[in-house]
């Protein structure tokens, strides 16, 4: 799951640190850790489903940037919420898309987040009886 935290961050645009004993390499490992060990308490199971691999991945990552903006190593104004497009027009027909334009960065993470982080519901499915 390492490798596939590192390329989803990677394709968000978040730099982690090359060095081998770097804080982004412990608190990556440990958000790994308490994901898994917080989806296999809510299903009951001794490993994460296959089902539930790219859920786990958003919440590793949603916990990891989380605990770095909490710890003061992530600068939430580097980072880049800018949307595709705000208007499209084709001939006669014009599409506006509903985008506060004076969202700040703050709240823009903040939502990235929530949407990162995923209901306990994800897990219904999977969830098994134990006695």
């Amino acid at each position: 799951m390492y490798l596939d935290v590192v390329m989803r961050l990677s394709a968000l645009g978040v730099n982690l640190s090359s060095a081998p004993s770097s804080s982004d390499d412990m608190l990556l490992k440990h958000a790994i850790d308490k994901v898994t060990s917080h989806i296999k308490n809510q299903t009951n199971l001794s490993a994460v489903p296959k089902g539930l691999r790219e859920i786990a991945i958003d919440m590793v990552i949603g916990e990891f940037l989380l605990t770095k903006k909490a710890m003061g190593l992530l600068d939430v104004e580097t980072l880049n919420f800018d949307t595709v497009a705000k208007q499209v027009q084709d001939g006669d027909t014009n599409v506006s898309f509903a985008v506060e334009a004076n969202s700040t960065p703050e709240a823009q993470f903040n939502a990235f987040i929530a949407y990162l982080q995923h209901g306990n519901t994800d897990f219904i499915k999977y969830r098994v009886l134990t006695w």
